[in-house]
């Protein structure tokens, strides 16, 4: 029989107002759910990227969550939830 699986998908929404501190809250709030959910058996926590949306999506560089994550985790597996292509904004040099 297949096993059901969870996973959990970020995308670090920061509402307004935004007051000093509020986005950094946000990440280091997304980490912590990020270890619980391991905690509580999750499968898989995915990052997306977006860019330039103000209240709806802050993760500009989930690949820097996604390495913060891979400290304080050691079993639930790490994915990116978009990725855009190489171009304006995610230039290879």
């Amino acid at each position: 029989m297949k096993r059901f699986g969870f996973d959990l998908l970020f995308e670090v929404q920061v509402p307004r107002p935004w007051t000093e501190g509020k986005e950094r809250d946000k990440f280091y709030e997304a980490l912590e759910q990020a270890v619980f959910a391991e905690q509580m058996g999750f499968d898989t926590v995915w990052m997306v990227e977006h860019h330039f949306l103000q209240q709806f999506a802050h993760s500009s560089a989930p690949e820097v969550m996604l390495g913060a994550l891979s400290q304080r985790t050691s079993r639930i597996r790490l994915g990116h939830g978009v990725t855009l292509l190489p171009g304006a904004v995610n230039h290879p040099i």
